[in-house]
């Protein structure tokens, strides 16, 4: 292979998506994004992001070339990709994505000299925010309403139950779920402080506090025994040594028969299938980021092996309710 060979099939495409990704940040932090939401012209464009039409008509072409925005009759807009990842249904606003992905970038080229604690709260609170659902995205909570009603485990929530989350972070996804299920009330256990206020204000501003519950405290020291019908357990950001004491804590925290669920990173089939394929890929660079932070990877295997370890039963993998995997099992 020559090195033109070699650059050709290496080098430019990464050089090509941090570009394009740069282009992205340039296009939402000037307001241009937002603003492509519908047809516009260069020159209104140009106007908004404060910049010389001469600079901003070759970054729509750039953006026109890789597909971000289409071009007819003088006129710029989303192509529909991106009209949905701008769009109310967007599990994460785009400028969340955009400042995590800042964040995750420094992390891997400063791979060793820092940890989750001595990271900023703000680059903290952007992670939390940049890995679950908006709660205040319409589209997100009709979307967690229409994705729960068709799992009948959830059904308990649905008649006034109770749901414990541990490490509920900035509490995106039960603050959502909240909305979604009305007559269910959920319990958040989260160890980081500024996490914890970020979900309290988060819920303050939903007006959901009377039915959600912030405790700021160690998984393994909560203890309020069988006192939820369901329990979910972030377990992307549990540590080796603060895995087992969360799973006694959720096993005591359960009545009988209540489910628990924690999520899988990747559909275990298509990463068997395609162990080079992109959602491969994607996994193996935040599993650095996850390694960094003491945390093991588990497949799916192993994470059903660990729940039936701590007395879990019924334990199995699968598809959730939103399609994403996760591994469910049931107190005895």
């Amino acid at each position: 292979m020559s090195w033109d060979d070699a650059y050709d099939a290496a080098w430019s495409p990464l050089l090509l998506a941090r570009g394009v990704l740069d282009l992205v940040h340039t296009a939402e932090s000037t307001g241009m994004l937002a603003a492509l939401s519908e047809p516009c012209a260069s020159d209104t464009l140009a106007e908004l992001a404060g910049l010389p039409e001469v600079a901003v008509a070759p970054l729509l072409d750039a953006l026109e070339v890789n597909e971000v925005v289409t071009h007819e009759a003088g006129m710029y807009r989303l192509t529909e990709p991106w009209l949905v990842l701008t769009g109310d249904a967007a599990t994460s606003p785009m400028a969340t994505v955009l400042a995590a992905s800042d964040i995750e970038r420094a992390i891997l080229r400063g791979l060793g000299r820092d940890d989750y604690w001595t990271m900023t709260s703000e680059e903290r609170l952007v992670l939390a925010r940049s890995v679950s659902p908006d709660p205040f995205a319409p589209g997100v909570v009709t979307g967690m309403g229409r994705g729960l009603a068709g799992d009948p485990t959830y059904e308990v929530l649905r008649s006034g139950g109770t749901l414990l989350e541990l490490g509920c972070g900035v509490a995106g996804r039960v603050l959502a779920m909240l909305q979604a299920i009305p007559g269910m009330r959920a319990v958040g256990v989260e160890l980081s402080e500024d996490l914890a206020a970020e979900a309290v204000r988060r819920a303050e501003a939903l007006g959901l506090t009377d039915r959600f519950e912030v405790v700021v405290t160690d998984a393994a020291t909560f203890d309020r025994p069988g006192a939820f019908d369901r329990g979910y357990w972030s377990q992307f950001f549990f540590a080796e040594d603060s895995r087992g004491p969360a799973l006694a804590t959720m096993m005591r925290s359960l009545r009988s028969g209540g489910v628990m669920e924690a999520p899988l990173l990747g559909d275990p089939g298509e990463l068997a299938a395609e162990p080079h394929g992109q959602a491969a890929r994607e996994r193996a660079v935040f599993r650095v980021v996850l390694g960094s932070w003491g945390v093991p990877d588990r497949s799916a295997e192993e994470l059903v092996a660990e729940l039936e370890a701590h007395g879990f039963v019924d334990v199995e993998a699968g598809r959730g309710p939103f399609g994403n995997w996760r591994v469910r099992g049931r107190r005895p």
